[in-house]
């Protein structure tokens, strides 16, 4: 068996959030429905949960939720407020990004706290994670796959085994005659969020690590483009492996002789010396994984292909 192995120096674990804890809520990106909203909220208290909500939440200001350090505040009042256990968003859409030069890393840091978000809450998380080394969960969220009138079952089943045990175990769309093992740092995100962080001084270290990738609506040269200007930067060379989710495709195409995702993907990661797994159900779609980012996670190939965390992600 090989083995690939990238351990970070220090993992912080997460508090986990009680039975019957308090939840906080905040809106990063764009304004949420309030109708939306009520029933995310009300699924999570029919749960014996508690919750708290934020001045985003009924913000509205063209695309936004409130400007970037109003955005910034809420999720600070919720970090530093002791009766709040755990930090769910409303929803993404566009907009995390502009919060990042007002928040407070060393109190996020110190406050250990869950802080669980999806799609646009890429930016949010990947920027914690790089200024101070905090795990967060990606999932969905209040205002989304939480606000469903019956929430999809594989979506609920792995989002409250996540929360609960700190863990997965999940199976692979994979198979391989050689068995091999690959560690590394679970980064997953929708990469078009995460490419506006390239250039910045937001954007992790992505060496031995293992970038879980998805996106929605976005024309393929778009995707192409993101992937190519990663492999640019040279984020792309020293990765552990990567897991592709799911790319739902745009409404409508810009050009019409497309190629086919596996081409863009070759083209992307063709040369590289480390697997690709595609068709993970992580990404815009009804039931998506919900993952931990920044823990340590190991990818198993063979006959049967599995990921796993190698931490929990909570403290004991």
């Amino acid at each position: 068996m090989s083995l690939n192995q990238t351990e970070p120096d220090s993992f912080i674990p997460l508090k986990p959030l009680p039975d019957r804890g308090t939840i906080g809520i905040f809106a990063p990106s764009s304004p949420v429905e309030s109708d939306r909203l009520g029933r995310g909220i009300r699924y999570l208290e029919s749960l014996g949960y508690r919750t708290k909500t934020t001045k985003s939440c009924y913000a509205s200001l063209n695309y936004l939720a409130g400007t970037g350090e109003e955005r910034a505040a809420d999720l600070m009042q919720l970090v530093n407020d002791p009766q709040v256990d755990a930090i769910f968003c409303t929803r993404g859409g566009f907009g995390s990004i502009m919060m990042l030069p007002f928040l407070k890393y060393d109190e996020i840091l110190k406050a250990r706290k869950i802080i669980l978000g999806f799609s646009d809450v890429t930016a949010l998380q990947w920027a914690i994670y790089k200024k101070c080394g905090l795990p967060s969960i990606s999932a969905g969220m209040v205002g989304t796959d939480l606000a469903k009138e019956e929430l999809v079952p594989q979506f609920e089943e792995n989002f409250w085994r996540l929360l609960h045990t700190g863990e997965i175990d999940l199976p692979l769309d994979y198979t391989a005659e050689k068995e091999s093992t690959h560690h590394g740092i679970c980064m997953p995100g929708t990469i078009s969020v995460a490419a506006m962080l390239l250039g910045s001084d937001y954007f992790p270290d992505l060496k031995g690590a293992i970038p879980v990738l998805e996106d929605v609506n976005e024309q393929q040269h778009k995707v192409e483009a993101y992937l190519q200007q990663m492999k640019l930067g040279g984020h792309l060379a020293n990765l552990s492996s990567v897991v592709l989710g799911r790319f739902t495709p745009a409404e409508a195409e810009e050009y019409p002789d497309l190629p086919s995702p596996d081409l863009v993907f070759e083209r992307a990661f063709g040369s590289k010396n480390y697997p690709v797994i595609k068709n993970f159900d992580y990404g815009h779609v009804p039931g998506k994984i919900s993952l931990p980012t920044g823990v340590p996670i190991s990818v198993s190939l063979g006959k049967h292909s599995v990921m796993r965390t190698r931490k929990t992600i909570f403290e004991h």
